[in-house]
């Protein structure tokens, strides 16, 4: 059976990860130290400054580069990347949850001029996410260079490759661009909170999974 990722490195500093299809042949490197050369390269100028926003709230180094197929779906690349990116950075939570016993769950608040956005992840082997729009909160249709259900896609995507449950929740907006920019930012920070030291929550001492950790069989 062929893989769907290739791990290229994995230490507990660094990850490079590689999702390499007909349609995209996606590289993600992902440092936990300040690595200034790793930028994503995405060719979606939106979804660039995304993970970078990302990247600021998750406090750790984010490097992707996207090499397009035979034909172009922002939609596609959104999703991949995320699905990439989300089992790039299991690698890091995994061997610490291991190891040393992270907080599992996080949460983030984050605002940007006007727009207000929350976020909640939790890596407990589901793969879903929740995306709500607070009534008076309009969804436009483009952000940018990307459209919205793109970046809706990316969100899901990322729940799949974590896997985790993922709640996104726009709560005051006037500006597509404002409130995604908050949106990702708040999940920074969520991941942030679900990665810091807590031995009280090492796998050993999970009731539901034992040494395995939190449960999930599709990358070992």
């Amino acid at each position: 059976m062929a893989h769907l990722f290739t791990l290229h490195q994995d230490t507990p500093t660094y990850v490079k990860m590689q999702k390499k299809t007909h349609e995209l042949d996606i590289v993600v490197e992902i440092s936990t130290e300040y690595r200034p050369e790793l930028r994503p390269h995405t060719t979606i100028h939106f979804l660039d400054h995304m993970l970078d926003t990302l990247s600021w709230g998750l406090c750790m180094s984010i490097g992707c580069t996207v090499t397009q197929g035979k034909w172009r779906s922002t939609h596609t690349i959104a999703e991949d990347v995320a699905i990439t990116l989300g089992a790039a950075l299991k690698k890091l939570f995994y061997r610490k949850l291991n190891e040393q016993g992270i907080n599992v769950n996080g949460y983030g608040l984050f605002g940007l001029d006007e727009s207000l956005a929350r976020a909640m992840v939790s890596m407990e082997g589901r793969r879903n996410a929740f995306i709500s729009y607070v009534e008076g909160v309009k969804r436009f249709e483009m952000v940018e260079d990307l459209q919205t259900a793109d970046l809706e896609g990316f969100m899901e995507g990322f729940a799949q490759g974590f896997p985790g449950t993922v709640h996104i929740d726009f709560l005051k907006s006037r500006d597509a661009h404002h409130a995604w920019e908050s949106a990702f930012h708040a999940l920074g920070d969520a991941l942030r909170m679900a990665y810091a030291d807590n031995p009280w929550r090492i796998s050993v001492h999970n009731p539901y999974y034992a040494e395995e950790g939190i449960a999930d069989a599709s990358l070992v």
